[in-house]
């Protein structure tokens, strides 16, 4: 798509989504910088003018607007890491002339890129639908759920079964600074696939690459892209069971010595999990990750199959990873805080509370 064509686009988003009446007029004229004789063919100065002809309610959203200017940057692409440069750009631009407000035109900005201009103050409209306005006395932001393919693919990779287990390992140790081979080792995967995902993380503001090594500088944003498109029931199979007894602590124990002799490798979460680290929520459910022979274990533990009110829950994980790093309670596995939190705060019943308590106690971000 040419810059002119992403320009006129965003512009009819700008009107659409903020309803605009026809009487508002929206200019854009070449920006020639100071002490240049030629304007730069990206950059241009948009001015929203109402029409005197026009009828304006007061208060409206033509009113805020009127004889707002913008120093206007129209990109093809807007990955976080490229989009800062330009940013700067524009806000040196500001510093120069007042009145001109920064803004950025795309064709689509992801949420690492929203977020960025968001906290920068600079004003951002894509093809989407995506709007922010950040001006001293106007705050509009439009949020549309529609998007590329080519994001929900880079979204897929982000999350996939191996970029999940280097994601794990670096957000549970999130003041630490790792070595390619040391990350590639202790989240079990290939050096190159870990330089492809560190590559993906760093382009997205998530992590940054110095001589000293890879470290976190957003684990909280990165934290909650993950819970976005995450979910224990839709990315795992569960088999549920029911076994009688009454001591819930009990039931954990006496599952945890079947598949320690077993030689299982397993893990608890939910609840039965967070039962161990801090108990907030209390309910009759146990859920297990397990690895190994599902159909010995259910006979040597005496599981009774049901369709409906089992207790006992077999979760067989859509990657091992899940199981690094897994910490030890009174001789019983559980998974690591992030996934434990991960499983959690979009588990119902009360899965949500319980991922809150656990965030504030444990997490530093």
């Amino acid at each position: 798509m040419e810059k002119v064509d992403i320009l006129n686009r965003a512009i009819n988003v700008l009107r659409n989504s903020l309803n605009l009446s026809q009487g508002t007029v929206i200019e854009t004229e070449p920006f020639t910088e100071l002490n240049k004789k030629t304007a730069s063919e990206t950059r241009l100065q948009l001015k929203i003018i109402k029409n005197s002809e026009g009828k304006y309610t007061e208060g409206s959203i033509e009113n805020k607007l009127a004889g707002k200017s913008f120093i206007t940057e129209v990109r093809k692409t807007v990955e976080p890491r490229f989009l800062k440069s330009g940013i700067s750009y524009l806000i040196k631009i500001k510093a120069k002339y007042p009145d001109l407000n920064p803004l950025v035109i795309s064709p689509y900005f992801g949420p690492g890129s929203r977020a960025l201009c968001r906290d920068e103050g600079v004003s951002y409209i894509d093809t989407f639908g995506n709007v922010g306005i950040f001006l001293k006395d106007v705050y509009i932001l439009k949020e549309s759920q529609e998007s590329p393919k080519r994001d929900r693919k880079e979204l897929k990779f982000l999350f996939s079964p191996k970029s999940t287990r280097l994601i794990r390992i670096i957000l549970e140790n999130p003041e630490k600074r790792w070595r390619l081979n040391e990350l590639a080792a202790a989240a079990n995967i290939s050096l190159g696939g870990t330089y492809n995902v560190i590559k993906k993380l760093a382009d997205e503001l998530y992590i940054e690459q110095t001589q000293k090594g890879v470290y976190l500088t957003n684990p909280a944003g990165l934290l909650e892209k993950w819970c976005s498109v995450y979910k224990i029931t839709k990315v795992n199979k569960i088999d549920s069971f029911y076994l009688s007894e009454s001591i819930y602590k009990a039931l954990i124990k006496r599952l945890a010595d079947i598949a320690e002799k077993g030689s299982y490798s397993y893990a608890f979460t939910l609840f039965a999990g967070a039962n161990f680290i801090i108990p907030y929520v209390h309910t009759p459910h146990v859920h297990i990750y397990l690895i190994g022979d599902i159909e010995k274990f259910v006979e040597e533990a005496k599981l009774k199959a049901v369709d409906s009110g089992g207790n006992v829950h077999i979760v067989t994980p859509y990657d091992e990873g899940i199981l690094n790093p897994i910490q030890v309670f009174e001789g019983v596995k559980i998974v690591g805080n992030i996934q434990l939190y991960l499983d959690l705060l979009n588990y119902p019943a009360r899965g949500k509370e319980q991922a809150r308590v656990l965030r504030e106690k444990y997490f530093s971000f």
